[in-house]
């Protein structure tokens, strides 16, 4: 009862502030704040009134987007019609869309299974080949279907194994390292490839708008699978380390058939990985393509899924957040707060001492970040625009400054709750928060040399 109280109250104390900002101007003017003008003041207000809520919880993360979304006129910085066309106006919002119809997809059927069972009897039936396995199955689905969809068809999968293992002394430590594995391999797939997750549709779309810069879906792949290939063979190194005794285990035998839906699913899904890469050449962009495939799906003859069933199971939070995400970085960005912002945060100094001391340097400070604010999504939606106004202020290419910076915001390895992907695995309660710690600290510092090694080799400037 006490903590349902202090958060509305601090949900209702920020949001006067927010209100006085946007209503009396003077009062807002009355605030020095050197390198800032009243625009720039109100817009740092919504910030950190959005901020506040999403760390503390205040209400439902949408609900917080749908407040920043509606207060977003008041500041004079544009009106209603550009707030909606900004956000639920922008092709991203198709995108994203498409994607989760298509991770849903995967969830009512028994693809993702079937394609877990074919790596597992490529692995083999040790535990650290079966943590190996999960890990790799969550990085192939994280690629396509986003993070958190892949989490949730692999962390069953990954139970089950946890299950057959209680007869063993060594239970625990096989639990822990398989919902650890969870974690981080759909963590590392959501590197790989622009749609596993909203963070890294975010930066694109402001690379796009504000740099002029459009990375295709092969050139962020070019770095992203190797950055991911050796996160998980890093990661696998530490969380094999767990299990001392290698011998096999027992599996139960599960019949999963290879149906007509399944069959189906697997069609869409090569047509949409294919024009996500190659679409461009045809004249369909991936946004496009991601929402023809989606609706692909729902029509009569294919009827892979049941739009009222898909309905239910597609996250509207995570689409809200990332379309008031959009409206933010503008604001920011447009109002000069993104500039002040990176003059804050980070040196430039070290940002001009190369490629590897400035991408590791890029990591190690956006996990800090992270810490703060409590979210994958949100740390990508406040630093994107803020790493295009440090790039451009210090005379360097904005996609390899945002590029360590969106690849470490989709590696939540240190803090449970900044991640859905940690969330679900935890569920299990086989490994503590200190656990994760721990552990994650140590993948944390790797992630920080791995990615400033692929970028020093291909030359991300």
């Amino acid at each position: 009862m006490r903590n349902r109280t202090i958060k509305t109250g601090v949900f209702y104390i920020t949001l006067t502030v927010l209100l006085v900002v946007c209503f009396c101007p003077d009062v807002t003017k009355a605030i020095q704040i050197e390198g800032l003008d009243y625009e720039g003041i109100a817009a740092g207000f919504i910030l950190l009134f959005a901020i506040a809520n999403w760390i503390c919880e205040t209400v439902p993360v949408s609900v917080t987007a749908l407040i920043v979304i509606a207060v977003v006129p008041f500041t004079g910085v544009m009106d209603f019609a550009e707030s909606i066309s900004q956000s639920f106006g922008n092709s991203i919002f198709a995108f994203f869309l498409g994607v989760l119809i298509l991770s849903s997809a995967f969830q009512q059927t028994s693809l993702g299974k079937i394609i877990s069972s074919l790596l597992f009897k490529l692995a083999g039936k040790t535990p650290r080949a079966l943590i190996f396995g999960i890990m790799v199955t969550g990085a192939f689905l994280a690629m396509w279907v986003t993070e958190v969809a892949a989490a949730a068809i692999v962390f069953p999968i990954a139970l089950s194994l946890a299950e057959q293992a209680k007869s063993r002394e060594d239970y625990s430590q096989i639990g822990k390292a398989l919902m650890l594995a969870v974690a981080w391999g759909c963590a590392f797939g959501g590197v790989a490839t622009p749609v596993a997750t909203g963070a890294n549709l975010i930066a694109l779309n402001y690379l796009k708008e504000y740099s002029g810069i459009e990375i295709s879906f092969f050139q962020w792949m070019k770095i992203g699978i190797p950055v991911c290939v050796t996160l998980l063979v890093t990661g696998w190194i530490l969380l094999a380390r767990l299990i001392r005794d290698n011998s096999p285990l027992e599996l139960e035998k599960e019949e999963i058939s290879l149906g007509k839906r399944e069959k189906c699913l697997s069609l869409w899904f090569f047509i949409a990985v294919i024009l996500w890469i190659g679409g461009s050449r045809i004249g369909l962009g991936s946004h496009h393509a991601a929402l023809l495939v989606g609706v692909a799906l729902f029509l009569p003859g294919i009827g892979v899924i049941q739009w009222k069933d898909t309905v239910n199971m597609i996250n509207w939070d995570s689409i809200i957040l990332i379309c008031a995400g959009i409206v933010i970085g503008n604001l920011l960005f447009e109002c000069g707060v993104a500039e002040w912002m990176a003059k804050q945060f980070f040196v430039p100094e070290l940002m001009q001492r190369g490629i590897f001391i400035r991408s590791v340097y890029i990591v190690l400070s956006v996990s800090v970040l992270k810490v703060v604010f409590s979210s994958n999504t949100v740390t990508g939606v406040i630093l994107a625009p803020i790493m295009i106004s440090l790039a451009d202020g210090i005379g360097l290419s904005a996609w390899g400054v945002i590029a360590p910076c969106i690849f470490s915001s989709a590696l939540s390895l240190v803090v449970i709750t900044s991640s859905p992907v940690n969330i679900i695995p935890y569920s299990a309660r086989l490994f503590t928060p200190k656990d994760m710690l721990r552990y994650g600290s140590v993948m944390t510092v790797a992630s920080a040399l791995i990615i400033a090694g692929w970028m020093t080799v291909f030359r991300v400037v």
